[in-house]
């Protein structure tokens, strides 16, 4: 399964899993101070954060149970995700996190925009590799910054603490 699109990121790239947001903005409201705000969900390895000063548009290529080949990219960033039954893996930009937490968490409801990326990913608990290429220089020909792969490889255990981290340094 591989995907491919283009997203502005708006300061912020944002892999969630959309029950997590469902669950926790049907009672609570969206906190808009960064990062504090996401705190929680980042603790639970319910969403992963990643800044990106270094340019807002991104060429993304999401893969699932794929072998990186590490070596190729400019950096590589490890985190972790869990899925529930029924859930979807969304990858979206700060501001659409944002309308979609306003919005009772519900990415379907019929006031919030329509999403790049939604799947629907087996249930259980994955290893999230964002592996990065810096494309700045050839920006005419991708109209984009960075090149991103976003992989997913199926764990048995959640083993790593996610954190925001920055998309380049």
């Amino acid at each position: 399964m591989e995907d491919n699109f283009k997203l502005t990121t708006e300061g912020v790239l944002i892999i969630a899993s959309s029950n997590s947001l469902k669950d926790k903005y049907k009672t609570e409201e969206f906190n808009y101070d960064f990062p504090d705000g996401l705190s929680q969900l980042i603790l639970n390895n319910s969403i992963i954060a990643i800044t990106n000063s270094g340019g807002d548009n991104l060429l993304v290529e999401f893969s699932l149970e794929k072998e990186l080949d590490i070596i190729q990219f400019d950096k590589v960033i490890e985190q972790s995700i869990e899925l529930s039954e029924n859930d979807e893996l969304l990858i979206l930009s700060h501001a659409e996190f944002t309308m979609i937490s306003n919005k009772d968490g519900d990415y379907k409801n019929d006031k919030c925009l329509p999403i790049k990326f939604s799947k629907p990913i087996e249930k259980g608990k994955y290893l999230v590799q964002i592996a990065v290429i810096d494309v700045e220089e050839e920006f005419e020909k991708y109209n984009a910054y960075f090149k991103v792969n976003i992989n997913l490889k199926k764990i048995s255990e959640v083993t790593i603490p996610n954190f925001v981290c920055e998309l380049c340094e």
